[in-house]
């Protein structure tokens, strides 16, 4: 672009009162005695010709590129990509936590409820929390079989409550019973009741990925094996909370809209963020059915995952 030496002092002269001294584009017109088109097509000029050079300082940690392929490719409100190479699930496990707790902090705002699973991606970012705005936490399932204590989400619940100082509300039960009338008398148990009536008011919702293709899920491991044949053959491929899905995403049907004490598919629908944190090489094919079923709204996954996503 050639420049006249009138119009790059001008171009540079308006480009700094609007870019450093963070002046409106009528505010120079009318500084100058110039049309705001005018003004408008000098700023243009001075981008296109490299008077004006933007430096954009991205995060380390975090590739924005696949971040936003994802978001966009998905239809998310956002998405979250933590930079490495290829890596399995237990390799990310720390990191998406770090990530997953940060965004909490930032993102809930006093006065909310916030709903969780359980899970080692949601351990890792119990752990990682340290300052919550002022939330109730709630739980949204009982105590899945063989969760190591850790990741036991009656603990998880007192974690995040400690870090929000708001109210919590746990399930003192189990995820699931041979007995369909064993658990509807504990959904009408005060406590659980009580957990379970606070789901109607999430805002949000943080939730750990099963893998079940690959063994990566907590749920298909404490399974019983008849129910795990059957929903296998159904073309269970993942999980969200207690709802499993086929590969692409639709809901498969589940002995734990019976036997199950936990939130069901059309309640994770209502709720208005749901954000996803699961990342590995082996949760691949479970993340993509998540997100091609529409039941997220924010992910946060690793560049390994996200390379094979996107």
């Amino acid at each position: 672009m050639k420049w006249k030496p009138f119009q790059r002092v001008q171009a540079a002269l308006v480009a700094k009162l609007h870019f450093v001294d963070r002046k409106t584009k009528s505010e120079i017109a009318d500084a100058l005695g110039l049309s705001r088109f005018k003004v408008a097509r000098l700023i243009d000029r001075a981008i296109e010709g490299g008077i004006v050079q933007f430096v954009i300082e991205e995060p380390s940690d975090i590739n924005l590129a696949l971040s936003e392929a994802l978001r966009v490719k998905y239809g998310l409100k956002a998405a979250f990509v933590v930079e490495g190479p290829d890596r399995s699930s237990a390799q990310v496990t720390q990191p998406l936590g770090a990530v997953a707790a940060q965004f909490l902090e930032e993102r809930l705002e006093d006065g909310m409820t916030l709903g969780v699973s359980w899970g080692q991606t949601i351990a890792a970012t119990a752990r990682a929390v340290s300052d919550l705005p002022k939330v109730d936490v709630v739980q949204v399932a009982g105590s899945p079989a063989g969760a190591d204590i850790s990741e036991n989400p009656v603990e998880l619940v007192h974690s995040f409550t400690k870090a929000s100082g708001g109210t919590g509300y746990p399930v003192y039960g189990p995820m699931w019973a041979d007995d369909p009338a064993l658990i509807e008398r504990l959904r009408h148990e005060q406590g659980i009741a009580r957990a379970f009536d606070k789901c109607a008011q999430l805002d949000a919702l943080i939730v750990g990925i099963g893998a079940w293709a690959s063994g990566d899920s907590g749920l298909a491991r404490g399974f019983p094996e008849d129910w795990k044949s059957r929903v296998m053959a159904a073309g269970a491929m993942a999980d969200i909370c207690a709802t499993l899905l086929d590969a692409s995403g639709r809901e498969v049907e589940s002995p734990l809209r019976d036997h199950g004490l936990c939130i069901q598919s059309e309640q994770l629908r209502r709720i208005p963020e749901v954000i996803g944190v699961a990342g590995g090489l082996e949760k691949v094919e479970a993340i993509r059915a998540v997100l091609q079923g529409g039941w997220i709204h924010t992910l946060i996954t690793d560049g390994g995952a996200a390379r094979r996503l996107t």
